[in-house]
């Protein structure tokens, strides 16, 4: 539930800050659009077994909001012990992009982490 709560956080974050930039009035500050902190997080990692609220519910969760919001999909990317056919196949029906499992090599999550960012906006 933390993970869903905190993305949600995120999203509220960031319309204040948008919008409390947007109700000053302009000078040389105004110029600049608001900070990188005032947009909702662009990549989740997503652990498929959290207590609580597993990741497969969370992920759903998320793809609700983002969708009642008009939110542009972050990208989510599982990732688990979990090998199971099953198991990816649900994540990717609860709205996972990417399923990463256990052990994740630090220079291939990096190498994909770049790989979301050069893609940048073009997520719909």
């Amino acid at each position: 539930m933390q993970a869903v709560e905190a993305y949600r956080s995120a999203y509220f974050a960031s319309k204040l800050v948008i919008n409390s930039h947007a109700d000053h009035a302009p000078d040389k500050s105004d110029a600049n659009p608001p900070p990188a902190s005032a947009n909702p997080p662009q990549v989740i990692l997503m652990d498929i077994n959290m207590p609580i609220l597993n990741g497969f519910e969370a992920t759903r969760l998320i793809r609700a909001f983002e969708h009642q919001h008009g939110i542009q999909p972050a990208h989510i990317i599982a990732l688990t012990g979990l090998g199971s056919a099953s198991a990816q196949q649900e994540a990717f029906s609860s709205g996972v992009d990417l399923f990463l499992t256990k052990p994740v090599r630090l220079k291939e999550l990096t190498k994909l982490l770049d790989q979301v960012r050069k893609e940048g906006g073009d997520r719909q």
